[in-house]
């Protein structure tokens, strides 16, 4: 297995044959982060790592806090050879670069790259702009971009997943539009599965007419914006 610290043997169509890449930062003794401080060494634990392997089609982001605590999201994606080969393009220029210094009181980042071959490549130097190639920065935000577009950082347990769904104090308050978006206002319905963007008929002077259900709210007596008792009905959804 071949291994070396500077990435000189990469050539242009390498990249074709890569299928895993890992990338580290360690960062210890950073004390700008001190609600991650070590209380033993007064030393600052923080871990980055990222991972795109093309034969799982995954990309799994660690972040590591402490000895303890470690959040893990994973993101499977056919985008990983893309990535991946974007990711060697960017440290092609890495023998160019001045020579890797690693400091062990600094934080150091760690990049391997695994060949079809059997050929291992890795770069190990401190985090620091000198060393690091200038598409850095491009790698960190089209992983941060993949993550963000799939909202790894939304709603814990989002209360948005399970607003719909009646209790047994509450009343199904339905906003309806007419067809010239004019607001008909709030109508009562017993069917708990009428969704926005449902047609529905309801009470009108001189009969029924269809409306489009814009909004679903749930309220008790002591929370609704207006009586139950004071509110028409939805008459029927229409499915078609």
């Amino acid at each position: 297995m071949k291994e070396g610290f500077l990435m000189s043997n990469i050539r242009s169509d390498d990249y074709l044959v890569n299928v895993k890449a890992v990338y580290v930062l360690d960062m210890l003794g950073v004390r700008d982060l001190s609600y991650f401080d070590d209380p033993e060494t007064n030393r600052s634990i923080y871990r980055e790592e990222v991972e795109i392997d093309a034969a799982s089609y995954t990309i799994c982001y660690k972040r590591g806090f402490g000895y303890e605590a470690l959040a893990t999201h994973t993101l499977t994606t056919k985008e990983t050879d893309y990535m991946l080969r974007e990711l060697t393009e960017y440290f092609a220029e890495v023998p160019d670069l001045p020579a890797p210094a690693v400091e062990e009181e600094a934080p150091t980042v760690r990049l391997k790259l695994t060949y079809h071959s059997g050929a291992v490549v890795t770069y190990l130097c401190n985090f620091d702009r000198q060393f690091l190639p200038k598409h850095w920065l491009q790698f960190r935000n089209d992983i941060k971009a993949k993550f963000d577009f799939y909202s790894m950082k939304g709603d814990l347990l989002s209360e948005k997943l399970i607003r719909y769904g009646r209790r047994d104090d509450e009343f199904i308050y339905c906003t309806v539009y007419d067809n010239t978006t004019k607001n008909l206002g709030y109508f009562l319905t017993d069917d708990d599965a009428v969704r926005p963007g449902d047609r529905v008929s309801v009470p009108a002077e001189g009969g029924a007419v269809t409306g489009k259900v814009s909004k679903v709210e749930y309220f008790t007596a002591y929370t609704a914006p207006a009586a139950p008792d004071s509110l028409p009905r939805i008459l029927k959804r229409i499915n078609s």
